[in-house]
């Protein structure tokens, strides 16, 4: 906490010493970067205050937490994720004077007994039984006791957990049209997982569940940006750890850079009353300030 406010100190005394040389520099735009300076101090005195009560509650927070055990696997304090089983030795091709990886080489070289083409085979009827929640499909057949489901912001849940969550949206009810528009391949250097890219686009016209609330069909269109999703499997042939909704270009689509269920809601008008269901990054107030000071000192010249 120290060194917190020691920095945010030196930012503003650094800034404060830069005055002079802003007023007096005839090669720069004084007035804008006077406006600079003033509103990252700003923004950095709106920052300190913030990290100062947060500092304070969070640490309330861990008190509760240890005295009561509450708090397991939420926001800071998350359950940790399986590690790699399995990888390959790369090998490595001259194309045209870069040093590119060679896939079928280095899949060559892979000891997982599933290969490639029935592995991307095993992911797509994984993806058909839509992870074990179509009706007639069993989980347990598809996916490991020791499932784990990872995405940007929530995860890692349990097969259960996952199971009765996803199951309980109905985007297929919700969204008849959905289509994932996938393409897949087998990860060169770790040859258990199966990832698939996806473009997905849906038009809302049936009922969206989520959270307890049934959203009624808006007619909107879903366009989500494109997505990179995997599937690990175990030796068995069944899945171990699904991740979902890591967006790969947020200027894409309508969901602001959200993939998975927070890119529907987004889209539909219904977004999650917090920062992480709005759109893929807001900056921090800190991070804002560091940009005008940047553009301040761009200003100055050399």
């Amino acid at each position: 906490a120290s060194a917190s406010w020691l920095y945010h100190l030196l930012l503003r005394l650094c800034s404060l010493l830069a005055l002079d040389r802003i007023v007096h520099n005839t090669h720069m735009q004084p007035l804008a970067a006077l406006g600079n300076l003033c509103t990252a101090s700003l923004l950095l005195t709106i920052d300190l205050i913030h990290s100062a009560i947060r500092g304070a509650l969070l640490f309330a927070v861990d008190l509760i937490d240890v005295a009561t055990g509450s708090g397991k696997n939420t926001g800071r304090k998350k359950l940790g994720w399986h590690e790699q089983r399995y990888a390959t030795s790369p090998v490595f091709s001259d194309e045209g004077g870069y040093e590119a990886l060679d896939s079928a080489a280095t899949l060559a070289t892979s000891t997982f007994p599933i290969g490639p083409e029935e592995l991307m085979a095993k992911a797509k009827r994984v993806l058909a039984a839509e992870f074990g929640t179509k009706a007639g499909a069993d989980p347990a057949a598809l996916l490991s006791d020791d499932f784990q489901f990872v995405a940007p912001i929530v995860g890692p849940l349990s097969r259960a957990e996952f199971v009765r969550a996803f199951g309980s949206f109905k985007l297929k009810e919700a969204f008849p049209d959905l289509r994932d528009k996938s393409w897949f391949a087998v990860d060169p250097l770790e040859p258990n997982r199966v990832w698939f890219f996806s473009r997905a686009e849906a038009t809302h016209t049936g009922t969206l569940h989520f959270g307890g609330r049934a959203i009624a069909a808006t007619h909107k269109v879903v366009r989500s940006p494109p997505q990179a999703q995997s599937l690990l499997f175990d030796r068995e042939g069944k899945v171990y750890t699904l991740t979902v909704g890591y967006c790969m270009d947020k200027r894409i689509g309508n969901t602001e850079g959200l993939g998975g269920v927070f890119a529907y809601l987004k889209a539909v008008g219904q977004p999650l009353p917090v920062k992480e269901g709005q759109r893929l990054y807001t900056p921090s107030v800190r991070f804002e300030a560091l940009e005008r000071l940047g553009k301040c000192a761009e200003g100055l010249g050399d």
